[in-house]
């Protein structure tokens, strides 16, 4: 139960947290270097290591 409600999708219920408890920004900075990536913060976008852990909740989640 959270806030109050019952049931809900399973995404409701996990956070961003989650993958980065069990993923250590400093496995995600390494595996960014060596991709040959770097940050490059013009235009508002996101940092890499954040876009990584975005990518990795998109595939966990592909069918939600």
């Amino acid at each position: 139960m959270r806030d109050g409600v019952v049931g809900g999708r399973l995404t409701d219920w996990i956070s961003l947290g989650v993958l980065t408890a069990s993923v250590p920004r400093d496995v995600v900075d390494e595996a960014v270097a060596v991709a040959g990536r770097q940050a490059r913060r013009a235009g508002g976008k996101l940092p890499p290591h954040v876009m990584v852990y975005f990518a990795m909740a998109m595939a966990l989640f592909a069918d939600d």
